[in-house]
């Protein structure tokens, strides 16, 4: 929603007649965007899926929902998989169906190059002749918060992200992220931007003050390969991770008449879409305590098999966890074992990997709590320790046994442990 302060009187020298004339001036403001109703979330990531469809995209099942609620959660996804699954694919087309392109600048992708070693690539750095010289994301936080702009979303794609090591060129960018904070009902970060780094006036009024913008969006693709760098966990607390390397190559397009429905026209959807209600779980607990204690119960217990190799989390990913479970169930997206599921894949098993006995036993406690009681398979950890084929064979050939509680956690560890055994090594990361 728009809004303009009337005339505001400024005196303007007329300089053929000499004379002092009053001129009308009209100040730009924009208003406070209106929230959108939960109730209306569900059917605006229909018309989504129905944009990707007509475009001839088919994803899994709850994938833009885990995609969306993910990016609620935290403004920062990291989309991993091998390639050709269309990762960077999903992004443009995503932000496409918010009004969010290439042409009007609210798209913008960026190939991260295998020699960035330090946040200048990215942000940018001071010349010999002392004006400051804008990397590509400064230049779209730049626009992103010009007042006609503030309440369109913007979204940034950091493709490859990691064939540079991400702890060097994204250091500033992390650090920033985590100084998130409410002033004035906006969503404010430190400046990103060194004053040393801006010698001129110009430079001080264009670069000035800027943080992240509440309204940007960032998401990085990453192929796992020789040819990259893995993850810190100081990178893993700070996003969440969608993994892309299960494909159904039986998956064809619709045709544009078997999607029932005009296209949508989400175009004048505001930032608050995406926008996160929560920064600090003290923001969401009074509401939502319930779950915020059924979830953190579950992680207690998952932390208790971590610590053994190092790898338990802290309150930034609890929050995080929390925050993803709270907006699923206010959306009504999926059930809560689903969300949950999703949350283990992505927020936890990316931080197991090593060779040593240790990391069998997490791996086999994990999978006792991703297959619950219902599938009916008995998860005996000390039993499994020397050859656990007979657990993980039951996912052989892409086959999910009936009855598991976490369906894609459990075929991840399969996986995870298949490669120990075969191996002698394992990690999330390894396709």
């Amino acid at each position: 929603m728009e809004d303009y302060r009337i005339y505001v009187e400024d005196h303007v020298l007329n300089e053929t007649a000499s004379t002092l004339e009053v001129k009308p001036v009209i100040e730009y403001i924009e208003s406070a965007p209106e929230p959108i109703d939960d109730a209306e979330i569900p059917s605006i990531l229909h018309q989504i899926q129905s944009h990707i469809r007509r475009q001839g995209f088919f994803f899994p099942e709850h994938l833009i929902e885990n995609f969306y609620l993910s990016l609620k959660a935290k403004p920062f996804v990291i989309l991993a998989g091998i390639s050709g699954t269309g990762k960077t694919r999903l992004v443009k087309l995503f932000a496409e169906a918010l009004g969010a392109t290439r042409d009007n600048g609210q798209y913008t992708l960026i190939p991260v190059r295998p020699d960035w070693s330090d946040p200048a690539d990215l942000l940018g750095y001071k010349d010999l002749s002392g004006r400051f010289q804008p990397g590509p994301i400064t230049m779209v936080f730049v626009e992103a918060r010009q007042p006609e702009n503030v309440h369109k979303p913007y979204f940034i794609c950091l493709d490859e992200m990691n064939l540079a090591r991400v702890e060097h060129y994204f250091s500033d960018m992390l650090s920033v992220l985590e100084t998130q904070e409410w002033r004035d009902s906006e969503i404010q970060t430190q400046d990103l931007i060194s004053s040393a780094l801006l010698g001129t006036s110009e430079d001080q009024v264009k670069y000035g003050g800027l943080g992240i913008p509440e309204n940007v969006f960032l998401i990085g693709t990453v192929n796992m390969d020789e040819t990259t760098h893995p993850f810190s966990k100081k990178v893993l607390d700070r996003a969440s991770t969608l993994e892309f390397n299960y494909i159904n190559l039986q998956q064809y397009p619709l045709g544009t008449e078997q999607e029932a429905g005009d296209p949508a026209d989400l175009n004048d959807l505001n930032h608050l879409f995406l926008r996160s209600d929560y920064l600090q779980l003290v923001d969401a607990y009074d509401t939502h305590q319930e779950l915020v204690v059924r979830t953190t119960d579950r992680l207690v217990k998952i932390n208790t098999l971590l610590e053994d190799i190092h790898a338990h989390v802290g309150f930034r990913v609890r929050d995080a966890i929390c925050f993803y479970m709270i907006y699923n169930e206010r959306y009504g997206l999926m059930d809560e074992e689903e969300a949950f599921d999703w949350q283990l894949l992505q927020k936890i098993l990316p931080r197991i990997q090593g060779s040593h006995s240790s990391v069998r036993r997490v791996l086999l406690g994990l999978m006792k709590v991703a297959i619950g009681s219902g599938a009916g398979i008995a998860v005996n950890v000390q039993d499994l320790m020397d050859d656990a084929s007979s657990l993980y064979m039951r996912w052989a050939a892409g086959q999910n046994p009936p009855g598991v509680k976490h369906p894609q956690s459990a075929r991840k560890l399969a996986y995870m442990l298949r490669r120990l055994d075969e191996d002698g090594f394992t990690s999330y990361w390894l396709s």
